[in-house]
């Protein structure tokens, strides 16, 4: 690619796409600073196979896709350890509701201070440089807190775990929409991408498994026994990484050797222009504060929900299941819609919607339920939970993709890392918030009701352009 443009050559049926403006980058095209890559020309003649352009998936992307899941099914175990075993740690520990609130905060404040070093870093040495870093820090940080259980050791230990941790997230979470393009193609793209989305959610439903190993110390436990069982399940969790370090280590290239679209093989813009990009993008900005108003809040909630279902007559074990029940099913949903999005591609604003709506509705059920203005029964705390929570989460996948296209070529770490690092700050926000216990947690049900229903309109005006679809078709 020279800096005047970039050209796509395939069959010899094909057009030439020839993009190129004054600066060396895509020339606009008027509808608030976003990319135009519509102006094709007829190619003169026939390229030869020298000038193709090969594209190819390769069966090696499921591994890719596999081993990077995993990291981020684990990443979301260790972000939410603690809030489902709150009461063990509380006794056995003397651990508050603040501080379980700060050790998951640790987590977004990393992220939104690592964003623009991690896209940097890894756009300059590669995904598999990145990865293995992450992964370093996985098996680091959750290693550090099983040196002691004694206090206050462990609880200072588990900070520096969140901390070190935090700094892995910076890069896992912003990371699938980067091996979604880099390895699937089109009709695979947006499903590889709320796989990975979606495995995070798994991880936490995995936290929400611990009172399984972990006791509650009410029932009779001994709170020695409430210890070795917290350790125990600390080093299960830093076995895993361990293990993930090694697969990392074994087999993880940056990319594959020929693109799986051409789209893929375009180059993106570098961190300060794809940042300027953004900053002049008025389409795209509308969407990242819908996004982030949307999605921060229910994330935040959901990290404390059991404070929200003790007063509902819920305790730990009860609460666990409601958990457990929400975040396996936001981890099907998003890839259930995700592959819908890449059968009827052109509909994802459609898709978004009626997610929002579901969301919006499931939330406003389990406000009716938790002022007690209909009576409260179990099944319906757990259907308008896991409802909310799952249509919320569902929509995640399609934020990024219609946030990608929005900005193309804007580099798709970058755009993820802000997506993640905006709606990083709404959830900071709400957990600094939830760290005054004094405030309760009744009125964060109202402010999700409120947010979920109010960001519908702006994203309706917004419109949605399939820039890549159309590269790759």
């Amino acid at each position: 690619m020279n800096d005047s443009g970039f050209r796509h050559l395939g069959t010899s049926d094909e057009t030439e796409c020839l993009v190129s403006g004054s600066d060396g980058g895509p020339q606009r095209d008027g509808r608030d600073g976003h990319c135009s890559y519509d102006a094709c020309e007829s190619h003169e003649s026939e390229p030869t196979r020298d000038d193709a352009l090969p594209v190819r998936s390769y069966r090696s992307r499921f591994w890719i896709l596999a081993v990077f899941s995993m990291m981020n099914f684990i990443r979301g175990l260790v972000w939410v350890t603690w809030g489902p075993i709150s009461k063990s740690m509380e006794s056995a520990f003397g651990w508050e509701s603040s501080t379980v609130a700060l050790l998951t905060n640790w987590g977004t404040i990393m992220i939104v201070t690592l964003m623009l070093p991690t896209c940097w870093a890894t756009q300059r040495y590669g995904l598999r440089v990145g990865m293995i870093v992450s992964a370093v820090l996985m098996a680091a940080g959750t290693g550090v807190r099983c040196i002691t259980s004694t206090t206050p050791a462990f609880t200072i230990l588990c900070h520096v775990c969140a901390i070190v941790t935090g700094g892995a997230a910076s890069f896992i979470l912003t990371a699938p929409p980067v091996i979604a393009a880099t390895w699937f193609p089109i009709n695979e793209r947006t499903t590889a991408l709320a796989v990975a989305l979606g495995a995070n959610q798994l991880g936490t439903m995995g936290s929400f498994l611990e009172p399984l190993i972990v006791s509650v110390p009410f029932s009779g436990v001994p709170v020695t026994q409430v210890v070795q069982q917290v350790m125990l399940l600390l080093y299960i969790v830093a076995g895993v990484c361990g293990v993930l370090l090694v697969a990392v280590v074994v087999y993880f290239p940056a990319k594959p050797p020929s693109p799986p679209s051409l789209s893929a093989a375009i180059e993106r813009f570098k961190v300060i222009h794809g940042l300027k990009t953004l900053a002049t993008n008025k389409t795209f900005l509308v969407l990242l504060i819908t996004y982030a108003v949307f999605v921060g809040p229910p994330i935040a909630w959901f990290t404390v929900v059991d404070f929200s279902l003790f007063p509902l007559g819920f305790n730990q074990n009860s609460a666990m299941w409601v958990g457990t029940v929400s975040v396996l099913a936001s981890g099907v949903l998003p890839v259930i819609a995700g592959r819908l999005n890449d059968l009827i591609q052109g509909h994802i604003k459609l898709l978004l919607i009626s997610l929002m709506i579901a969301t919006t509705a499931c939330f406003y059920w389990f406000l009716l339920l938790t002022y007690q203005i209909i009576p409260v029964s179990t099944w319906q705390v757990y259907v308008s939970v896991v409802g909310g929570v799952t249509f919320s989460y569902a929509a995640i996948p399609l934020f990024f993709e219609a946030a990608i296209d929005l900005a193309f070529p804007v580099s798709e770490l970058l755009v993820s890392g802000v997506l993640i690092a905006t709606d990083g700050v709404v959830i900071t926000a709400v957990l600094f918030v939830l760290n005054n216990p004094s405030l309760g947690f009744t009125w964060m049900v109202s402010t999700i009701v409120i947010t979920s229903s109010f960001t519908i309109l702006p994203l309706y005006y917004v419109n949605i352009h399939s820039t890549r679809a159309n590269i790759d078709n």
